[in-house]
C-alpha cells in the first residue's frame, strides 16, 4: 500500500479562497453594507450604533467608520481567519456574521483593505493587499501588514474600514444609500450617514394594514409562533420598497412576494416577517449561504413553509384589493374623474403624436437620413414609433387595474446598443419601460398601456407630491389627497372649475418632466440646460392646447 495516500485531508488555497469569497461582492453597495452592518451589530452594551460612510471619487476610496466595540490583535487574528467561528454567535448573540466574509468583501471591487481599530485604549492598524493573494506562499497563508500594534490611545472604541484603490470607474453613492436604507428599516436606534446624507427608512403612506399569525395555521409546527405584517400603500411602491421582508433575529435574508409577483396591485403591498429559526436551522440543506445574495434556498423545508405562509396571506389581501377596485370603478365620483382623466390624456397624447414626428425628423437629420421621404404618419396607429416594431398600437385608456412592477435598472447595467437597421432610431426615449430597444415582444401577462399616456386620479396621501409618473405603465397619477388639490375640489367637486384647471396643470407638468427624464435617460441631452428647456417648451405647448379651460 502506498503510504502517501494513508492520510488524506481536505485543504484550501488561502489566496484563491479569498478571491472566490470576494467575487460575491460585485458592487460597491454590497461592500459598503457588509462593513456598515458590522458597525451596527458589534457594539458595546448601552451604545447606540453610529456609522459614517465617506466616498472619495478622486482617490477611488471608501471609508466606513463606526463606534463599535473595536478589536485587539487576538480579535483581528480571528477576524482574518477564513470562515472562522463568530465569537458573538458562540456567546449566544444572534446576528448576521456566520461565514466570515468581511475580510474578503473589499476585494470584490478594490485592491487594498486597511483596518484601524481601537479597543480598551489600544489601537491597531493593519492592511491586506490583493497582490499578496497570488504569491507562492498564499497557498497556506496571506500576510497581513501590521502598521500599528496596540499602541496606547485616548480614542474611543470603534473601527474604521478603508477600501482603497477601488477598480470601478465611479463609485455609485446613490446605490449605497438605497442599500443601507433598505436594510436599516429592520434595525432599531441606529444612525448611518453617507457623506452628508442621513440614511433613514420612510414608511410609505398606507391605506390599511393586516397581521396574520402562524399559530392560526398548520405552519406553526414548522415556523414557530411568528406573525406576518402586511401593509397596503396608497400609491405604487418604488422598487426598493416592494415586497415582504423575511428576517431572522432582525437580519434581512430576502424580500419576496412568494409567487404572487404578477398579480394586480401586488406592487402596493409591503410587509415583514421575522422567523428566528431560520438563523439557527441546521438542516442538511441550508436555508441560506455565504453569498449575501438576498435569496433564501427554496429547497430548505423551513424556507418553503415561510413562503407558503406568506403566499397564503398575500392571497387574502390581494383578493380584497381586487374587490375594492371593482366597487371603486362603479362609484359615480370615480366615473366623473375618469371622464376628466380621459380628457387630459387625449390632450397629452395629441401633443405626444406631434412631438414624436418633430423629434423623429430632427434625429433623422442628425444621423444623416434623407428627410425627403414621407414623414411618419401621425395618427392613432403610429403611437408606437418610439417603442420599435414589436409593440402593438392600441387606444388610449385610463388605468383601471393595478400597475405592474416599476422598472428600475440594476447598478452599472449597460445602455441598449443602437440598431442601425431599425427604421426608428433606437436612441429615441424608450417610453415603454422595456430593457431593450428595437424589436420587442409584449408580455401577454401585462395589460396594454395603449400607444400613449394614461391619466388617473388616485388617493396617494397628503405627504406625497401632486402627481407621479409610473414609467412601467406610462401612467400619470394625480394625487387627490394633496392639500392644494383638496382645496381646489372645494364644494363643487369634480365639476369645480378651479379643480379642473389645477388637475390639467398638474398632469401637464408631470408629463413634461416624464418626457424629459426619459430623454435624459437615453442621453438625448448634452447640456443639462437642454432638459430644463424641454420641460418649459412642453408645458407651454400643453398650456396652449388647454387654453379653452380658462375662458
Amino acid at each position: 500500500m502506498n503510504n502517501t495516500t494513508s492520510h488524506l485531508s481536505v485543504t484550501s488555497h488561502v489566496g484563491r479562497d479569498l478571491q472566490q469569497s470576494a467575487a460575491l461582492f460585485k458592487h460597491e453597495h454590497l461592500v459598503a453594507w457588509e462593513y456598515v452592518s458590522n458597525g451596527l451589530q458589534y457594539v458595546d452594551p448601552g451604545v447606540a450604533p453610529f456609522v459614517t460612510v465617506t466616498i472619495d471619487q478622486g482617490q477611488r476610496s471608501m471609508k466606513i467608520k463606526d463606534n463599535g466595540k473595536g478589536m485587539n490583535l487576538k480579535d483581528l487574528a480571528n477576524y482574518f481567519t477564513m470562515h472562522g467561528e463568530n465569537l458573538d454567535a458562540l456567546a449566544g448573540q444572534p446576528g448576521r456574521g456566520k461565514f466570515g466574509t468581511g475580510k474578503s468583501a473589499a476585494f470584490g471591487i478594490a485592491n487594498k483593505l486597511r483596518l484601524s481599530t481601537v479597543k480598551g485604549g489600544k489601537k491597531s492598524v493593519v492592511e491586506l493587499h490583493r497582490s499578496d493573494f497570488a504569491k507562492q506562499t498564499a497557498a497556506n497563508k496571506v500576510p497581513i501588514q501590521i502598521l500599528e500594534s496596540e499602541i496606547t490611545t485616548d480614542e474611543p472604541n470603534g473601527t474604521t474600514v478603508e477600501v482603497l484603490e477601488i477598480n470601478l470607474k465611479s463609485i455609485d453613492t446613490n446605490t449605497i444609500i438605497r442599500e443601507i436604507e433598505r436594510h436599516i428599516a429592520h434595525w432599531k436606534n441606529v444612525t448611518v450617514f453617507v457623506g452628508q446624507h442621513k440614511c433613514q427608512y420612510i414608511e410609505p403612506a398606507t391605506s390599511y394594514q393586516e397581521e396574520y399569525f402562524s399559530r392560526d395555521t398548520p405552519f406553526v409546527a414548522l415556523l414557530g409562533d411568528v406573525s406576518l405584517k402586511l401593509s397596503v400603500a396608497k400609491a405604487p411602491l418604488k422598487k426598493e420598497q416592494q415586497g415582504i421582508a423575511i428576517t431572522s433575529n432582525g437580519v434581512l435574508h430576502e424580500t419576496t412576494y412568494a409567487g404572487q409577483e404578477k398579480r394586480p396591485f401586488v406592487n402596493y403591498i409591503f410587509g415583514s416577517i421575522d422567523v428566528p429559526t431560520i438563523s439557527s436551522d441546521d438542516s442538511p440543506i441550508s436555508a441560506f449561504d455565504m453569498s449575501r445574495s438576498g435569496v433564501l434556498n427554496q429547497k430548505n423545508e423551513l424556507v418553503r413553509g415561510t413562503m407558503a405562509f406568506i403566499g397564503m396571506s398575500l392571497e387574502k389581501v390581494l383578493q380584497k384589493l381586487e374587490e375594492d377596485d371593482q366597487k371603486r370603478r362603479h362609484n359615480d365620483e370615480v366615473q366623473r374623474l375618469k371622464k376628466e382623466a380621459d380628457a387630459i390624456a387625449n390632450l397629452i397624447n395629441e401633443d405626444f403624436k406631434k412631438w414624436k414626428v418633430q423629434i423623429q425628423n430632427v434625429l433623422a437629420h442628425t444621423v444623416g437620413a434623407n428627410d425627403s421621404k414621407p414623414s411618419i404618419v401621425a395618427d392613432e396607429e403610429d403611437f408606437n414609433v418610439l417603442a420599435g416594431e414589436g409593440d402593438v398600437a392600441s387606444t388610449v385608456t385610463t388605468q383601471e387595474g393595478g400597475p405592474s412592477d416599476i422598472h428600475n435598472s440594476e447598478p452599472h447595467s449597460e445602455p441598449p446598443t443602437p440598431d442601425p437597421d431599425n427604421s426608428a432610431p433606437t436612441f429615441l426615449p424608450d417610453l415603454d419601460g422595456d430593457e431593450t430597444s428595437g424589436n420587442r415582444k409584449l408580455d401577454p401577462r401585462k395589460k396594454s398601456r395603449g400607444g400613449g399616456f394614461s391619466v388617473d386620479f388616485r388617493e396617494l396621501g397628503d405627504q406625497e407630491h401632486r402627481a407621479r409618473y409610473e414609467a412601467s405603465e406610462r401612467s400619470i397619477l394625480v394625487n387627490l389627497e394633496h392639500p392644494q388639490i383638496v382645496a381646489a375640489l372645494g364644494v363643487g367637486g369634480v365639476e369645480e372649475a378651479a379643480f379642473r384647471r389645477l388637475a390639467y396643470e398638474v398632469a401637464f407638468a408631470e408629463y413634461a418632466i416624464a418626457l424629459s427624464v426619459e430623454m435624459a435617460n437615453d442621453s438625448h441631452f448634452i447640456d443639462p440646460q437642454d432638459a430644463i428647456t424641454s420641460v418649459r417648451e412642453t408645458i407651454n405647448r400643453m398650456a396652449t392646447l388647454a387654453a379653452s379651460l380658462y375662458r
